[in-house]
């Protein structure tokens, strides 16, 4: 009993620690052409929105009273984000490539057929950084929706230098530049030897949308991205 509230004063805090830096954000978008075109490519308009993990909070708040359903994983630390992600209005699915992995696509085929977008950290929970695992290939070719490159980040952040992926936590009163990158098109029922091929386009798109918003933070507050 003790364990349970001290779990749930945990996700209390944190959600109220996120919800007041969110109060204070500024968000700034770029790439909307790009985001429309991917939209274009699914009956439903729906996309399958991939990010990296040290991106999460600028990258979930953005999408704050979306219609979006994102991929956490079964950990404790999985179960803070689930409950501030539903204070967002963002709905979950539990699980990862390590624990409940096959329960967890189940999941998300179900919030794609109710119309959900889907978020998945692809190089998480666990790393290796910057490594995109098979799980949204399987969902884009599963389901026909295209891939959809998303990056936010802050122009002040702090880093949790000690974090496997330098984690990123928007400071207030920041800037967070959201930028779409260029839709990624998975063949329908794609055999999971070339799984790699198109792991390797979104690694290479979202390590493209690090460096032009590096570059945009680095020139200044008027720089584009």
């Amino acid at each position: 009993m003790l364990r349970k509230f001290k779990e749930k004063l945990i996700c209390w805090i944190a959600y109220l620690f996120i919800g007041s830096l969110y109060l204070t954000y500024r968000f700034r978008w770029h790439g909307l052409d790009a985001e429309k075109h991917a939209r274009s490519i699914h009956p439903h308009s729906q996309v399958a929105i991939a990010i990296w993990h040290r991106n999460s909070i600028g990258c979930m708040l953005a999408y704050a009273w979306r219609r979006l359903a994102i991929l956490v994983s079964l950990s404790f630390d999985g179960e803070v984000i689930a409950f501030v992600a539903r204070k967002f209005g963002i709905h979950t699915a539990r699980g990862s490539s390590s624990r409940g992995g096959s329960d967890a696509f189940k999941q998300l085929m179900k919030l794609h057929r109710e119309a959900y977008d889907l978020g998945i950290t692809v190089d998480g929970p666990r790393g290796p950084i910057y490594k995109v695992k098979a799980g949204i290939i399987a969902a884009a070719s599963r389901t026909g929706m295209p891939i959809l490159p998303f990056a936010a980040v802050a122009r002040q952040e702090w880093v949790l230098s000690r974090a496997w992926d330098k984690f990123r936590v928007p400071k207030p009163f920041t800037e967070i530049l959201c930028l779409y990158g260029d839709a990624i098109v998975v063949p329908k029922d794609l055999e999971s030897e070339r799984f790699d091929e198109y792991a390797q386009k979104v690694g290479l798109a979202l390590m493209n949308l690090e460096e032009r918003l590096r570059l945009a933070i680095t020139a200044g507050p008027d720089a584009q991205p």
